[in-house]
This record gives structure tokens, sequence and C-alpha cells, in this order.
């Protein structure tokens, strides 16, 4: 059995080296039906670009960039970069990619290799550092909880959380690449949605895969 298949005697998959685990189609779909955005989009851990074609979908002008070229070819918009070091040094000066975006909306690596900063939570303080109106992150709903993060959050503009219905699945993206099914979910998520400027206690709402589901 190789890396990207079950792990024997196991129920999971076994870990991507690079943290690239892909959500349904329908996680992005639907948080573009009810969070309204203004202006660019990015999504800086994009991986097959399932954020970033929603967003094309749902009428936003949105671009995609990441550590590997994992996008579909055909599709512009998308460059490889490493969000720890930006602008690009590819990005031309006057480029939407040296300007910066308007909105950071991603599933994002939750540890970096690197153990000093091996937290989802620095992946929102950049896009938070680098927007001017919303980030939206995608991550286990767990992930508010602690001490630590909780005194964190309540001194961000965390605006909504969107808790996902039902158990989203997501496996590494090479699995996906394989063809193997991804089987059902097992952990909750939710989408953290932050917006600049805003000052008070984040609202809590419950968004299912299909829009009319009770």
């Amino acid at each position: 059995m190789n890396a990207i298949t079950r792990l024997k005697d196991a129920k999971v998959w076994a870990r991507d080296p690079d943290d690239w685990y892909v959500e349904p189609e329908w996680c992005s779909r639907r948080l573009f039906e009810v969070e309204p955005f203004t202006g660019t989009i990015h999504d800086p851990a994009c991986g097959f670009g399932r954020i970033v074609e929603a967003a094309r979908d749902a009428g936003h002008q949105a671009f995609g960039s990441d550590l590997h070229h994992r996008w579909p070819p055909s599709h512009g918009g998308y460059m490889p970069a490493d969000y720890r070091q930006w602008p690009p040094a590819e990005a031309f000066y006057g480029s939407v990619w040296h300007r910066g975006f308007d909105n950071v909306v991603s599933n994002p690596p939750f540890k970096f290799a690197d153990p000093r900063d091996n937290k989802a939570e620095c992946f929102v303080r950049m896009a938070l550092a680098r927007t001017r109106r919303k980030v939206a992150m995608l991550l286990p709903t767990t992930w508010q909880c602690g001490g630590k993060r909780g005194a964190w959050l309540e001194t961000t503009p965390l605006f909504r959380i969107w808790n996902l219905g039902p158990r989203p699945s997501m496996p590494p993206g090479t699995v996906i690449q394989e063809g193997a099914a991804a089987g059902s979910g097992t952990k909750d998520f939710s989408w953290f949605v932050w917006l600049h400027g805003f000052d008070g206690a984040p609202t809590v709402s419950w968004l299912r895969r299909e829009a009319n589901a009770a």
C-alpha cells in the first residue's frame, strides 16, 4: 500500500506532506451563495482551484496561488507562489498580485513544515494583514477552542462562523488524483469569516449542502 492510499488497518488517509486537503465543491459554492464579497478574491492555497472557480461562477474576480501548479492548466489568474513570501517575485509592479487583494478565501494548510510557524493561525494573520475587506478560512470547527486561541480571536474582527453540514470529507489531493472516492466526513468544519472594521461578537449560522435542506 503506497503513501497516497489508506494506511493499513487505519481509518484515515496518510498525511499529505504539504497539508494539501481538498474540500468538496459544495463548501465554497454555498459560501458564495450566502456570504457577500466586494472586490477581488485571492485563494493563496488554491490547490485544484475549486474555491477560485466557485468564486468566478458566482461572478467575482478571483485569483489563486499555491506552492505547486495543480490548478487547471488552461485557466488564467493563477500563479505558483509561497504566501509566506509576498508579493511573489514574478508579480509585476502595479499588477493585482503586487497591489494586493480585497478578500482572501481559502482552505489553508493546518501546519507548515517549519515548527516555528505550524499553525493555521499564521495563515489567518497573514491574510488579515494583506486584505482590505474580508477573510474567510475553512477550518475545523474546534479550531476556535482553547484559551490562547479564544483570547486571540477576541482581538480580531471575527464576523461570522458558518458551520457546515453534512460533515465534509477532505482527503489529500493526491487521493483525488488517483480517482479514489472521498467517502464520508468524520470531522466538523466551519467557514470563519473576518470583516475589517467589525467590532463585536461573531454570529454563528449553519450552512448546509443544499440551500433548502432543513
